[in-house]
């Protein structure tokens, strides 16, 4: 007996899980472009090691007001737009795993990493953005929030990635079977 394939719903089409995270990586670099023909380094975003009160104030002052100005008018809304793109991708990567039969626990490990980091980031973005507009007085607390927040976003930026493309495998193994 001939077995037919699976029937998968079309409301998250299979191309997306390609699409989706290919948009998220041009995305990712374009928002790196764009931040760079502003010249703001987005130093504090890529941290891996955390940063404090010192680091900022020396960062921003480096800036100088133009910059400053740039950074929190021109790249942190970008990079709020890229943070809530991928988190949503990450969100209807696991919808779309959890329709085609993966076990909900296996579509979050997927999804997730994007999921739960976007969300990170654009609370880490608030607290910069937060923390531009009452430069030269930086609170120790939003330092520390957005500090942590933003090497919880990277590690889970990182495993997203790692997610997304085991997403992919999940969705196209049926086909190859």
């Amino acid at each position: 007996m001939i077995d037919t394939v699976a029937f998968y719903p079309t409301t998250v089409p299979l191309a997306f899980f390609l699409w989706g995270p290919v948009l998220v990586m041009v995305l990712f670099w374009a928002v790196g472009f764009w931040s760079g023909r502003q010249g703001v380094q987005r130093m504090l975003e890529s941290d891996w090691d955390g940063y404090n009160v010192a680091d900022v104030e020396k960062l921003f002052g480096l800036y100088g007001e133009t910059r400053r100005t740039r950074y929190r008018n021109r790249v942190l809304p970008a990079d709020v737009a890229f943070a809530f793109t991928y988190a949503i991708v990450g969100a209807i990567l696991i919808a779309g795993l959890s329709m085609r039969g993966q076990p909900l626990w296996l579509a979050a490990l997927c999804g997730g990493g994007w999921l739960l980091g976007g969300l990170c980031d654009v609370a880490e973005n608030l607290t910069v953005a937060r923390m531009l507009d009452t430069y030269p007085k930086v609170d120790a607390g939003d330092v520390a929030f957005a500090s942590r927040a933003t090497q919880i976003k990277l590690v889970l930026f990182l495993a997203g990635t790692v997610g997304a493309i085991a997403a992919a495998y999940l969705a196209f193994k049926p086909l190859a079977a």
